[in-house]
């Protein structure tokens, strides 16, 4: 279940939606569930993040992209998901004002709270 989630100033509504469509459609052409792809917003003030001593909001807009991954995932599905992360963001957030990182999170480590009670259940 790839989890992304982007902290940035405000971001249009049509913007976060297009990044979950284009995000999500690429995964599915990766063969991920499109049902299982996540992605979240979260909106930080201007003095939230700094680089070095300096408020990273004063460059101009930005992102900070967090991606929960499987770690059998290639460097290269890493590469393009990153690209599909950055092109969704444009021209909201120029490229170089993205930056992602990538975390591992093997599928088992991922639940439902559906599944929990099925479990709970059986």
């Amino acid at each position: 279940m790839p989890t992304i989630t982007v902290e940035s100033g405000p971001l249009p509504t049509a913007v976060r939606r297009n990044f979950a469509k284009t995000v999500s459609r690429w995964l599915r052409g990766q063969g991920v569930d499109l049902n299982h792809v996540i992605s979240s917003f979260r909106e930080v003030g201007p003095e939230s993040v700094f680089s070095g001593p300096f408020p990273l909001a004063t460059g101009g807009p930005f992102a900070l992209v967090g991606c929960r991954i499987d770690p059998s995932r290639p460097e290269r599905f890493r590469r393009g998901l990153c690209q599909q992360i950055v092109e969704a963001l444009r021209p909201a957030v120029p490229p170089e004002r993205v930056f992602v990182q990538f975390e591992h999170a093997p599928p088992e480590l991922h639940l439902t709270g559906a599944e929990v009670l099925q479990e709970a259940r059986s």
